[in-house]
């Protein structure tokens, strides 16, 4: 049942002819008038010969279509199938089909019309296509995703809910958390972000990311291990951090002159990357070859990574005039920097619309809520999406949802921290191989 082409299931989809009591019986009788044939042209020891042969290929043929019916039992056609059935996702029209021994006209029930599903199995997904035919069936086929988890015994990864289909992505084999110091897992040599063994994006692809979530969601853990990431990937780092905390070591130990914890150095950070920024557009984007290309088309340029924590403590402390000059700055920078390789990260606990406009919060290609948020953080997150969030167990799990991605948050686990794992040091050395840090 695996293949790169979608199967469709209906009340009308027949089974398939081999995996029927008749197929076996076919086999089995053409089995015998063979033997029987045979057996004319033998005689003597070639007969015996002949009936052990027929008797070890009846044993075959009988144990190959057990085999392969247990596996149709448990195919994704013949669970669709036994769904449509059981779920009453067909019509019905009685209709006169002959007349009875009276005289008299007979009436029976026809199944006139069905739900289709199709289905494809992949390496490591399974999709099932709820297809919408303007019919009763329709308004329904969005909203299959408990149902169809428990058919199957898998979570919902992704769903994907479209004006002719809605797509139910399930997973066959499971998403990995990243542990720090396994190197398998992370593209070293790349302008790849891991977040899990499945879940990444290119830098600037799309561009800035925002990461919500409570005290003790795992926020300080994941922003840690991107901005690994970013160093790695030989990024230039700005770190502002109103609240004067571990990010604003980090800051220093990477370049004190690019980390800022006051209104007023943040301001000036800010301005400082925005001048970047347009002294970029300035030297690469100025002539006509420069027509439809990015700072990743041009050799010796480096992403410039902004880490903002906490932003609403800092429009809480700010002075009105200091606090519009950093919106100021820092919406240039969210619309603008894309093209010039300048990256914001934006750590919040809780994204309101008068901290961050919402015109803005869109333009954070990627969006991540940590822990347990309430619905109305979650929507200001990611939106109004149709699905339903499993409860967050695990220190660093939550939602992400990736333009160009998703269309739906997924959850996920953000990478490990193991207890031995010296985070301090691993920043030096990354900082040590990267001549434009000067702490």
């Amino acid at each position: 049942m695996r293949g790169n082409d979608f199967v469709q299931v209906s009340y009308f989809s027949k089974i398939p002819f081999r995996y029927r009591l008749s197929s076996l019986l076919f086999s089995i009788c053409l089995l015998v008038l063979i033997t029987i044939f045979l057996d004319s042209l033998l005689t003597g020891g070639l007969q015996t010969l002949l009936l052990l042969l027929f008797f070890f290929a009846l044993v075959q043929i009988i144990k190959k279509w057990i085999v392969s019916k247990r596996e149709f039992n448990l195919s994704p056609f013949n669970k669709l199938k036994r769904f449509i059935s059981a779920n009453k996702l067909y019509e019905e029209e009685t209709r006169e089909v002959g007349a009875n021994q009276n005289g008299n006209p007979r009436r029976e029930k026809i199944v006139v019309n069905s739900a289709y599903f199709l289905y494809m199995v992949t390496d490591d997904e399974l999709i099932i296509r709820a297809w919408k035919k303007a019919d009763k069936f329709s308004d329904k086929a969005n909203s299959y995703d408990t149902l169809l988890s428990a058919l199957f015994g898998l979570e919902l990864y992704k769903k994907y809910d479209d004006i002719q289909y809605c797509d139910y992505v399930f997973e066959l084999v499971n998403d990995q958390r990243i542990v720090l110091g396994n190197e398998s897992l992370t593209l070293l040599n790349s302008d790849v972000i891991q977040l899990t063994s499945k879940i990444k994006w290119e830098l600037g692809k799309p561009p800035h990311a925002l990461i919500v979530g409570g005290t003790g969601s795992g926020k300080t853990y994941l922003v840690n291990t991107l901005i690994l990431d970013y160093l790695r990937k030989g990024a230039e780092l700005f770190v502002a951090d109103p609240k004067s905390a571990d990010l604003a070591l980090i800051g220093r130990l990477v370049n004190k002159e690019h980390t800022a914890t006051t209104e007023n150095e943040i301001a000036k950070l800010l301005r400082e990357a925005s001048d970047e920024m347009e002294k970029r557009y300035r030297k690469l984007f100025t002539d006509e070859n420069s027509f439809g290309k990015t700072w990743k088309d041009f050799s010796g340029m480096k992403p410039l990574v902004v880490v903002i924590d906490e932003y609403a403590a800092l429009s809480s402390v700010s002075s009105p005039k200091t606090l519009k000059e950093i919106n100021s700055y820092l919406t240039s920078l969210i619309l603008k920097g894309r093209q010039s390789g300048i990256e914001i990260c934006m750590i919040m606990q809780r994204p309101d619309a008068n901290i961050l406009a919402g015109n803005l919060r869109d333009q954070f290609g990627v969006r991540i809520g940590l822990g347990n948020m309430t619905d109305e953080g979650r929507k200001m997150l990611f939106g109004s999406v149709d699905m339903k969030y499993k409860s967050v167990n695990e220190i660093g799990g939550g939602f992400v949802m990736i333009d160009g991605q998703h269309n739906a948050p997924v959850y996920f686990e953000s990478p490990l921290v193991p207890k031995d794992f010296d985070f301090i040091e691993e920043l030096r050395k990354i900082r040590d191989k990267n001549p434009d840090s000067t702490p």
